[in-house]
C-alpha cells in the first residue's frame, strides 16, 4: 500500500514540466517606471500594501507541486538547511533657521489674469479673521496652485542666471551644492550630481524641502515602510501656473526635492529629465544625488516564517520548485510569504495524495522554503520576484544569475530566503 501511494504521487508530479529559471516575459511586461511628477510638491502612501497582498494571494491559480521523485528527495535531504512631510523631522528647526523665504512671494505680475474661458467651479466659504473667501476643505489664505496664474509652492532654492533651462543645468552653484553634500549615516552614495531624477517601479513618494537636506531625506526614508534609498535633486519649476493664464512664460523657481524608493537607486534609473509645461516652460533637473541602504537592510520576517537568510544570487531548483511569480513594485518579501501560504492552502484543499505523501517525510505539494528578490532590468529596479520550493536549501545553493537575455541585462539585489 505504501509503495503504491509513493509511486502514484511520484508519477503524478513527474508529469509537470520543470519551470524556467525566471519568467522574463512577466518582467518585461511590467508597468512603465514611474516617479515624482514635476510640479507635485508632496506625495505619500503611493504603495498599497493591502492591494499588493491581495495580488499575491490571487497569483495562485491552480494546484502546484514539485517534480522530484521519492528517490531524489533522499539526496535533497542531505543538502537541507541546518537549522508625509519632512518639516516634522529632526532637521526642521535647522532648515527653518538657515533657509531663505520662498521665492514665490510677489512674483506673479498683477497684469496676469485667467483667460476668459476659465471659471472657478470650487465651492468657497468664509471664516472670522479671513480677508477673503477660501475653498472648502482648505484653509484661510489658501491659493490653489492649479488655478490659472496661481503662484507655485515652495521655491527655496537659488534661481539660476541666466534664468533659462540651459542656464539652470549648467549653473556651477547648483552643482556645487550636490557635489559637496555629505553622505548620510547608514547610506552609501550610488551617484552624484546628475541632471536627471530617478524613475523606477519601486516609487514610494516625494517631498519638497527647504534646503538640500540629505540627512533629513535619510531620516524620512527611515520612517517609510520598505524605503531603502532616496534621490535628492533640484528642479526648475514655473513661478506661476501659466495654463489658461494671460502670462504664458513665467519666471522660474528652484525646488529642492527628495523622492523615496523601495529598492536601490542607480545611475541607470536616473532617466527623468523633466518636461515642458504650459506654452513652453521647461522643467529640468540638476544636482541629482542617490543614496542607498539596500545592501545593509534586513527585511522584516513575515508572520509564520523563520530563518531569514541573505542569498548572493537566486535559488534555481526546477525539480523542487512549486511556483514562481513576479510582482511589480518595491521589494516586499511579505508578498512571497502570502503567495507561498496561499499556494499551500490551495494544495491542501485540493490534493489528498499530497497529504498522504507527507507522512513518508516528503510532501511535493507543500512550500517549505521560498526565495524573494528584487529583479533589475538594465539597471532599473522592476519588482519583487518570488520562487517557492518544497525543499529547504543553504544560501550557498543560490547560484543562478540571470545575466543577458537577448539585448536585456537582468541582475538581482536583496535576495533573501525564508522557511515556512
Amino acid at each position: 500500500m505504501r509503495s503504491a501511494i509513493v509511486l502514484g504521487a511520484a508519477a503524478l508530479v513527474a508529469a509537470s514540466p520543470a519551470p524556467q529559471a525566471l519568467d522574463f516575459a512577466a518582467i518585461q511586461n511590467a508597468p512603465a517606471p514611474t516617479g515624482p511628477v514635476p510640479g507635485v510638491a508632496s506625495q505619500s502612501k503611493v504603495y498599497n500594501a493591502a492591494a499588493a497582498s491581495s495580488s499575491a494571494t490571487a497569483a495562485v491559480t491552480a494546484v502546484a507541486s514539485a517534480s522530484a521523485t521519492a528517490a531524489e528527495k533522499r539526496s535533497l535531504n542531505e543538502r537541507s538547511l541546518s537549522e508625509r512631510t519632512l518639516t516634522s523631522t529632526t532637521t526642521a528647526a535647522t532648515v527653518a533657521a538657515s533657509s531663505p523665504a520662498p521665492t514665490t512671494t510677489g512674483l506673479v505680475p498683477s497684469t496676469c489674469t485667467p483667460t476668459g474661458t476659465w471659471s472657478n467651479t470650487f465651492i468657497f466659504t468664509t471664516a472670522t479673521g479671513c480677508a477673503k473667501p477660501f475653498e472648502e476643505g482648505t484653509y484661510c489664505g489658501f491659493i490653489n496652485p492649479e488655478d490659472p496664474c496661481a503662484p507655485q509652492p515652495d521655491g527655496y532654492g537659488p534661481v539660476a542666471k541666466p534664468d533659462t533651462a540651459a542656464g539652470f543645468v549648467a549653473d556651477p552653484a547648483l552643482h556645487a551644492i550636490a557635489k559637496n553634500a555629505q553622505d548620510p549615516k547608514g547610506y552609501a552614495a550610488t551617484f552624484k550630481d546628475l541632471t536627471a531624477a530617478v524613475n523606477a517601479n519601486t516609487y514610494l513618494g516625494v517631498d519638497t524641502l527647504k534646503s538640500y537636506d540629505v540627512a533629513g531625506c535619510a531620516a524620512k526614508c527611515d520612517t517609510i515602510e520598505l524605503c531603502t534609498s532616496f534621490n535628492i535633486f533640484m528642479e526648475r519649476d514655473p513661478a506661476w501656473n501659466s495654463d489658461q493664464c494671460s502670462c504664458s512664460l513665467p519666471n522660474s523657481i528652484t525646488n529642492y526635492k527628495c523622492s523615496y524608493w523601495g529598492s536601490g537607486v542607480t545611475p541607470e534609473a536616473a532617466n527623468n529629465n523633466g518636461q515642458t509645461r504650459g506654452d513652453g516652460f521647461q522643467v529640468v533637473i540638476t544636482g541629482s544625488n542617490g543614496y542607498s541602504k539596500t545592501n545593509t537592510t534586513t527585511p522584516e520576517t513575515p508572520s509564520g516564517c523563520t530563518k531569514p537568510t541573505k542569498c548572493g544570487n537566486v535559488h534555481d531548483h526546477p525539480r523542487t520548485c512549486i511556483g514562481q511569480h513576479f510582482f511589480p513594485g518595491p521589494f516586499d518579501i511579505s508578498l512571497c510569504a502570502d503567495y507561498a501560504k496561499a499556494q499551500n492552502a490551495k494544495n491542501v484543499a485540493s490534493s489528498a495524495w499530497a497529504k498522504w505523501s507527507s507522512f513518508f517525510g516528503y510532501n511535493p505539494g507543500k512550500c517549505n522554503f521560498f526565495n524573494g528578490f528584487m529583479i533589475k532590468e538594465n539597471g532599473v529596479a522592476k519588482g519583487t520576484y518570488c520562487k517557492l520550493f518544497a525543499q529547504q536549501y543553504e544560501s550557498s545553493a543560490a547560484t543562478y544569475q540571470p545575466g543577458w537575455q537577448g539585448s536585456i541585462h537582468y541582475e538581482v539585489e536583496s535576495s533573501w530566503s525564508f522557511c515556512l
